[in-house]
């Protein structure tokens, strides 16, 4: 009798186990970006050597479009999804449902076109190729230049950037190459004009001349900008997590009003973590929300320069990616307020245990 005592205890204890480490809470160290926009450096002695004046720019797909008015992609593909602004002066032109792109559009003009999505013609560039192919036929280098008329901006990528962000140098356009670094497979593209590269400082950078930068957006407008890079750091979670065989996530209103809160609170509050000094960590700020779940993972980055890159930054980064390609969850919330970027995912208690706003 005292055996059957013993090991009923024992099972009582493992699934005491099994139930708190099926409800654990994933805090990750926070991810910063490797660039800090508006920190580019002024060389007035430094040597200008162009080490290459750019392969001969693509004749067709995407990238085409770039320094074409918008009346063309519009003849091409039809009225956007969604116009929304940007943090720099242009609007992200949002086709989610068939192109599955964003476009940006200053001035009646494309400056920039992204995609992530496997049937976009991206040529010479395929998404899911393996990165090793694009170094066998494109040039590779540390140093890329750019020209605006008598001013010189030189970026230089670090070994983290060869492996997962490449700048490549075309006639008068440049391609960011987006990395799975793992996997070494090519998740995403962005095709953007020399102007536009430069106002974004996506990597260290030196300059002679004049530094161009764009005005920042009223408090109004920087409202919008927000809820926009929220809408799109959805959006391309869900994109990533098929690519990976990996179901998409429900959008759900209350966890985007926690990660909001959150994003604001660390730049109001001016930290840089999970914990907040006035509403704790994420446990217990899902707590106080009332949300039930079993199992939940926070990530949170931060001087990203959109939303494109902030997610790029959680994919490639191993805790990171382990909550954003999390299979057990079914929800997620996102935040973003100004340069702090939140998302939150959860798996969520049972059904009868849910609170009503998350019943379908």
């Amino acid at each position: 009798m005292k055996v059957l005592w013993k090991i009923a205890l024992l099972l009582v204890v493992l699934l005491a186990l099994f139930y708190f480490m099926g409800s654990r809470v994933q805090e990750n160290e926070p991810l910063e970006s490797p660039v800090k926009h508006g920190t580019a450096i002024p060389s007035s002695d430094k040597e200008f050597v162009d080490m290459t004046a750019g392969q001969k720019r693509p004749g067709t797909g995407l990238s085409t479009f770039v320094g074409k008015s918008s009346e063309k992609l519009i003849e091409a593909f039809g009225e956007p999804d969604r116009i929304e602004p940007s943090a720099y002066g242009y609007d992200w032109w949002v086709y989610s449902k068939a192109a599955r792109m964003m476009v940006g559009v200053g001035k009646g003009t494309v400056n920039q076109v992204f995609s992530a999505d496997t049937d976009s013609d991206l040529s010479p560039i395929v998404i899911g190729q393996n990165i090793n192919e694009v170094f066998r036929f494109s040039i590779i280098e540390s140093e890329v230049n750019v020209t605006l008329d008598e001013n010189i901006y030189t970026f230089t990528l670090n070994s983290q950037d060869l492996k997962d962000r490449i700048l490549l140098k075309y006639e008068d356009l440049y391609a960011q190459v987006y990395v799975d670094a793992e996997d070494e497979i090519i998740e995403s593209v962005r095709f953007i004009d020399p102007k536009t590269l430069v106002i974004h400082q996506p990597y260290d950078m030196e300059f002679m001349g004049e530094l161009v930068t764009a005005n920042l957006p009223s408090s109004t407008v920087q409202m919008e900008v927000d809820r926009s890079m929220e809408r799109q750091i959805f959006e391309l979670t869900n994109i990533y997590r098929e690519r990976h065989g990996v179901e998409p996530l429900n959008n759900d209103y209350w966890l985007s009003l926690l990660a909001q809160n959150h994003s604001k609170d660390m730049a109001i509050e001016n930290y840089f973590s999970h914990e907040s000094p006035s509403a704790g960590n994420l446990s217990e700020r899902l707590k106080s929300f009332g949300i039930e779940h079993k199992k939940a993972g926070e990530n949170i980055a931060a001087n990203y320069v959109d939303a494109i890159e902030a997610v790029h930054g959680w994919l490639n980064s191993p805790a990171h990616r382990s909550v954003l390609l999390d299979s057990d969850a079914t929800e997620i919330g996102t935040g973003a307020y100004g340069k702090f970027y939140t998302q939150v995912l959860i798996k969520p208690d049972k059904k009868e245990n849910m609170p009503s706003y998350l019943e379908k």
